[in-house]
């Protein structure tokens, strides 16, 4: 048993050891495959989604209840003296590093002596950026991956109807609620990314999924330079070619269509054959105005 965790304690501190970095970005806006080209560079240990929000909510929540009954105590049984000492902020922050090293430790696959960076993917964490990116991982770097909120919506669409084994429908009541909704929450998510680092670029590095997949390299080469790892011709061709969409999708060239894969397609501007004028600005209005800002075409 002491054998096993003096074991664990030491892989947890070997990736204490690491800097880290979150690639972030709206679900399926291409962050599955910066994700992927990251893990394939020998200084990057980036597995996928370790979904931490969860970790952290719970233990959060623990955390409320522990505090409530030891501030109870010292009120019940010691007169209000400080007796027993809650956690503040800076527990549960160390509690949180703790959690996302022990999850780390235990999904590893490859050799952690040359990683320099450990690093985790979810759509999650723009929606409580502010915390992550000042409270639970002050030092860690972000990779913010964006994409027309127009195509993520209908990719969005296909993977739940391919989930739900349905197909597919772009006419109906119930899309077009769905829309209204989404857009809004594209764009609040986008802007939120964009807030939080505006004034400290060293800490986000902005990628398109239009321009990765017009220059593969040259932006996968300007993430890597981003971070500081190795970022020479052959390394950047190498990761772009593991994780190429024909490699990923088992044979198929971008454009051809499966709608039973997680890469159905691997396109801009897809959503073109799916909206209707009215889908178009539906859109267009409630995501408010983001679209022109970020300058894809209407």
């Amino acid at each position: 048993m002491l054998e096993r965790l003096n074991d664990r304690l030491d892989a947890i501190r070997e990736i204490a050891a690491k800097d880290i970095l979150v690639v972030a970005g709206t679900a399926k806006s291409g962050t599955t495959w910066v994700q992927r080209m990251l893990d394939t560079h020998p200084e990057i240990y980036c597995p996928g989604e370790g979904k931490f929000g969860t970790l952290v909510g719970g233990l959060v929540k623990a955390v409320t209840d522990y505090n409530r009954i030891l501030t109870h105590a010292n009120q019940a049984v010691y007169s209000g003296d400080a007796y027993y000492v809650p956690w503040d902020d800076d527990h549960i922050a160390a509690a949180v590093q703790f959690l996302l090293a022990l999850a780390w430790a235990g999904s590893r696959h490859k050799d952690l002596a040359a990683v320099r960076y450990i690093g985790d993917k979810d759509t999650d964490y723009q929606r409580t950026i502010e915390v992550w990116r000042d409270r639970l991982l002050p030092d860690a770097r972000f990779v913010h991956v964006i994409r027309d909120g127009r195509d993520t919506a209908v990719s969005n669409v296909f993977h739940r109807a391919r989930s739900e084994g349905r197909p597919a429908d772009f006419r109906s009541a119930r899309f077009r609620e769905f829309l209204e909704g989404y857009a809004r929450d594209w764009a609040a998510g986008v802007r939120r990314m964009r807030d939080a680092f505006r004034e400290r670029p060293d800490r986000c590095h902005e990628v398109r999924y239009e321009d990765l997949l017009a220059e593969p390299e040259v932006k996968a080469g300007g993430i890597l330079a981003f971070l500081g790892v190795d970022d020479r011709p052959e390394v950047v061709a190498r990761i772009v070619a593991e994780n190429a969409f024909q490699r990923l999708s088992g044979g198929r060239e971008r454009g051809q269509e499966d709608r039973a894969s997680f890469f159905r397609k691997g396109v801009a501007g897809d959503w073109r054959a799916h909206f209707d004028d009215a889908a178009r600005a539906r859109f267009a209005k409630a995501s408010g105005g983001l679209l022109e800002e970020l300058g894809y075409a209407p």
